[in-house]
């Protein structure tokens, strides 16, 4: 499975709220007020743990189209699920001492999330939870195939809100010559939707990009977005190491692709991106052994194979065989 450089933003802040019968969280510390809403006219709501209705002081506040409803429960009620229900409709939530800690995970939807054992799949809002002793913890996730992990630090009483953005940059080669283009690739898992995709190519100085079709296209969330930009070489590019870079400022998160600049190109460089119709050398477009291609390198074993300085020998041809045969 191929990596991705990938980086995951974390803020602090707390739950979600929602429509109708909902939560200011689904877990609350023992120490704090329970805090729900309800819609206008919703019967009132009675709290029950274990089978057994325990009787609150509520305080009701219009907001909106809703009703929020606040209680401080007393000292004996327990932790563990709690049902708030109004007339047939129930919400469950979590009670649990102040010791503990809670991590709050939002993901995209569906994404496989692990944190010390625990198992949690983000639900239809991409929300997951997890209760968790104070002190620090590994952060596990797979989301559209890709994985990453990071620690997450959880404070006695206190909530620690992690949201997970899968970001990562790719060029179409790994080297380039001056004079050159080549396609910087971003892929992106975003944890909600984007109306559109603001980000921010730094490149280095004198060097210049255009956007790829799909730039303007709205972000759906949990799925693969791939947006791509044309970069352009300058002919007067120093050799060696560079680093192309992804802003995306609205996820708080960047992803970084590694780029060579360098006089001569390997053999298969050259021959993966090679034009065979146009005659010429591709660097935008993906690397690709093709049949084509080893037929026109072919005609070459024994010469100088452009770009590269060099000749080419039936060994290089053999092994560029071996991979096309293994296919993509």
């Amino acid at each position: 499975m191929k990596r991705w450089v990938l980086a995951l933003s974390v803020a602090i802040g707390v739950g979600a709220g929602g429509t109708g019968l909902d939560a200011a969280c689904p877990v609350f510390f023992l120490s704090e007020p329970v805090v729900l809403w309800t819609a206008r006219g919703a019967d009132p709501l009675r709290l029950v743990h274990s089978g057994e209705t325990w009787e609150v002081d509520w305080r009701c506040a219009p907001e909106g189209e809703r009703v929020r409803w606040e209680a401080d429960l007393p000292s004996d009620a327990p932790p563990g699920v709690w049902l708030a229900c109004t007339g047939s409709a129930c919400y469950a939530f979590l009670r649990v001492p102040d010791e503990m800690g809670v991590a709050e995970v939002r993901a995209s939807r569906g994404a496989a999330l692990a944190l010390s054992g625990q198992a949690r799949v983000a639900d239809a809002s991409g929300w997951a939870f997890f209760i968790l002793a104070p002190g620090d913890h590994e952060l596990a996730a797979e989301v559209g195939g890709e994985e990453v992990r990071r620690p997450v630090h959880v404070e006695p009483g206190t909530r620690t809100a992690a949201t997970l953005v899968l970001a990562g940059a790719e060029t179409s080669t790994p080297i380039v010559l001056p004079g050159f283009s080549l396609t910087l690739f971003l892929h992106l898992v975003a944890p909600r939707d984007l109306p559109t995709l603001n980000a921010e190519v730094e490149l280095p100085a004198g060097w210049s990009c255009a956007p790829g079709p799909g730039g303007p296209d709205p972000v759906v969330g949990g799925r693969l977005t791939v947006r791509s930009w044309q970069v352009s070489v300058p002919a007067d590019a120093p050799f060696g190491d560079q680093a192309l870079t992804i802003r995306l400022p609205d996820l708080a998160v960047e992803a970084r692709a590694p780029l060579l600049v360098a006089p001569r190109l390997p053999a298969e460089v050259v021959v993966c991106h090679w034009d065979v119709t146009g005659e010429q050398l591709d660097l935008t477009a993906r690397c690709a052994i093709t049949y084509e291609r080893l037929r026109w390198a072919a005609t070459l074993v024994g010469q100088e194979l452009p770009f590269t300085g060099r000749v080419f020998t039936p060994s290089e041809l053999e092994a560029l065989a071996a991979e096309w045969e293994k296919g993509p």
